[in-house]
């Protein structure tokens, strides 16, 4: 579980960074024009997922209650990420959107996963 939190604090510095550095490259694929005004609510995401990868690595190590809270939260943002790609996607993007499907997917079973695994952990 270490290994997997570290991994998602990593992913979410990369994709934070990428918001916060370059959004219009970012969203170029969905055919978004990226104007300066709205690049900053792109690095204001940014700026969370850079946040977010900081919790994750410093709950690597975490306790039980600990672990729980960052993985329910992690996960809340890969269900609410995933339904706004798939927003996105019926708004015109098309399959343009699909890495960020499967990314929001993935790493949202792995949460799930983690999650299971600490209550059955408990349950014993």
């Amino acid at each position: 579980m270490k290994i997997f939190i570290s991994i998602a604090a990593v992913l979410a510095w990369i994709f934070g960074a990428m918001l916060l550095f370059i959004p219009s490259e970012f969203y170029a694929p969905t055919g978004i024009v990226m104007t300066p005004m709205i690049a900053t609510i792109a690095q204001a995401h940014g700026a969370t997922l850079v946040g977010l990868g900081v919790v994750d690595w410093l709950a690597r190590n975490a306790e039980r209650q600990g672990l729980i809270a960052v993985l329910t939260g992690n996960l809340v943002v890969q269900i609410i990420s995933l339904l706004i790609v798939l927003r996105t996607m019926l708004l015109g993007a098309g399959l343009s959107v699909a890495p960020g499907i499967i990314i929001h997917i993935v790493l949202g079973s792995f949460f799930v996963f983690f999650l299971l695994k600490i209550k059955k952990v408990q349950a014993r």
